[in-house]
């Protein structure tokens, strides 16, 4: 895979439950009905109105047609409703790996298992059929329900970035680095 085809594939992944799809312009005001709420971590925090809402769409879609994100909208295919976004980033096929993050769910989906549904059906993808090797995660170090929730799937915590970002609070005092190997995803998946 290089990244002009990667960026330029419509891509699909579902399971009986839920269904991602690239993130358009058109997904905004089925969105907003679950945006605005403190409880969304970093989202929540920066996205409180409209207009923050527009400003974070066309982020999206202007680091897709950059080539530097990949989001996806996770749909409940039941009732066809959203249920939050999730990003692939930070994209290196010369050494097969890239990170899936920038991931919220709206807050009534939160302790349904769709996080972990959403992550199998995208580590599935990066290690079936990208064939990468690594898979990276990176959470601010006050985001124990996301690091929880990782650890879950099997991830591993390699280590802490300093000061890595500033976030809606202000300056974080880090970030961790978590991995999921391929060999690792393998022996996951079939428990």
């Amino acid at each position: 895979m290089n990244i002009e085809k990667f960026f330029s594939t419509e891509l699909i992944l579902e399971d009986e439950s839920i269904l991602l799809r690239p993130l358009t312009i058109n997904d905004i005001d089925n969105i907003e009905t679950i945006s605005y709420n403190k409880e969304l971590g970093e989202f929540g925090a920066r996205v409180k109105n409209r207009s923050d809402l527009t400003d974070y769409f066309n982020f999206c879609l202007n680091s897709k047609k950059e080539k530097e994100l990949y989001p996806l909208i996770i749909i409940r295919k039941e009732s066809n409703t959203p249920i939050g976004l999730t990003m692939f980033g930070n994209i290196s096929f010369q050494n097969k790996r890239l990170e899936i993050g920038w991931t919220w769910i709206g807050q009534q989906f939160q302790g349904t298992g769709v996080n972990r549904i959403s992550k199998g059906l995208l580590l599935d993808y990066c290690f079936n059929s990208l064939n990468l090797r690594r898979v990276e995660f990176k959470i601010d170090v006050k985001n124990l329900k996301s690091q929880k929730a990782i650890e879950k799937i099997g991830a591993i915590k390699e280590g802490l970035l300093r000061n890595y970002n500033i976030q809606s609070y202000g300056e974080s005092e880090g970030t961790y680095v978590y991995s999921i190997l391929k060999e690792d995803w393998k022996k996951a998946s079939k428990l």
